[in-house]
């Protein structure tokens, strides 16, 4: 996993980080609406005290993915749990431990930060990822459900 680092988002990543986030609006066909909240998910991304957190993945100091962590309250702990909200290697950098290395440097500040946990979820059929995730974490015992309100 030698020439990957990871750090945190910068106002001078803005142009690395639209275009590796409309790589990932396309693969998960997305569409418009998501393409439209862009701003708003940036300038969150930028603004302090806010609970979601970036990372600029880079291969040979190119930018080549990136991580999204949303900090939650917790009901059982008075620290925040990490809630891996997106984690996205581009296509020609895949299979070269990014993400691997990614979720051990999320580890770390997670740590460094008081998170009780990281936890994420991924699609059914997203094998490659469960993969690699089967490997590095153990499945949540909790089935998960959802309303859309909107």
């Amino acid at each position: 996993m030698t020439g990957i680092s990871i750090r945190p988002l910068t106002l001078h990543d803005r142009g690395a980080w639209e275009v590796l986030w409309r790589e990932n609006l396309a693969h998960f066909a997305a569409g418009d609406v998501a393409s439209e909240t862009m701003p708003v998910l940036w300038d969150r991304l930028m603004a302090e005290g806010e609970p979601l957190q970036g990372w600029l993945i880079l291969r040979q100091g190119v930018p080549a993915g990136f991580a999204h962590v949303v900090l939650r309250l917790h009901s059982f702990s008075a620290r925040p749990v990490g809630i891996l909200e997106d984690l996205w290697v581009s296509a020609p950098a895949r299979r070269q431990g990014l993400a691997e290395a990614c979720l051990a440097h999320l580890q770390r500040e997670g740590r460094a930060q008081g998170w009780i946990r990281l936890e994420w979820e991924t699609d059914a059929d997203n094998l490659a990822a469960q993969a690699l995730y089967d490997r590095l974490a153990a499945a949540a015992p909790v089935k998960r459900y959802r309303i859309d309100l909107l």
